[in-house]
């Protein structure tokens, strides 16, 4: 579980990603492809013994974040891909930090 609370999610088309603002100002970017082939959902990461995970995808579009509940998102992809729940914990684990 995150000690951080989100207070601002931005989808900054202009540069391709997706920027959360944390409680303590701190802020982490998140390139659409990476956010894309980091999709947590069991057809993504494979959800049997031996089953691979699909091949990366690049130039995927994001269409739509929605919050899930109070603990996750959930980003609807130009692909057609809706299914992975990203948790706040996990959005802090893949983040990239921001420099000013």
């Amino acid at each position: 579980m995150t000690d951080r609370t989100p207070v601002e999610v931005r989808h900054d088309r202009g540069n391709g990603r997706v920027i959360i603002r944390w409680d303590d100002e701190s802020r982490l970017q998140y390139p659409l492809d990476d956010l894309r082939n980091a999709c947590p959902c069991a057809g993504c990461r494979g959800h049997s013994p031996g089953e691979v995970e699909p091949p990366k995808v690049t130039g995927i579009g994001l269409r739509n974040i929605e919050e899930v509940g109070a603990y996750a998102l959930r980003f609807s992809w130009t692909d057609g891909h809706t299914t992975g729940i990203y948790t706040w914990t996990y959005l802090e684990q893949i983040g990239q930090p921001m420099v000013a």
